[in-house]
């Protein structure tokens, strides 16, 4: 079965984390889990968290998400 990877980007009205599916945004709250698609071949299951700013905690690995860059997510 074919895996279907979500372009993930910054919200700023609504100022948090969306993806579009079937013309409708869908938002990510504090601790709900996604695997991140870091490049053609890693995916990387992760947590999405709120502080100042967002972030991924990936294992004992944290970092901040680029409001300016987009994301590969499956959900």
């Amino acid at each position: 079965m074919k895996r279907t990877w979500f372009k993930m980007t910054y919200d700023r009205d609504g100022e948090w984390w969306v993806v579009h599916i079937e013309g409708r945004k869908v938002g990510f709250h504090c601790g709900e889990w996604l695997l991140m698609r870091v490049n053609d071949r890693i995916e990387i299951p992760c947590r999405i968290e709120l502080d100042r700013d967002w972030y991924i905690i990936m294992g004992d690995v944290r970092f901040y998400l680029r409001k300016k860059d987009t994301y590969h997510v499956e959900i």
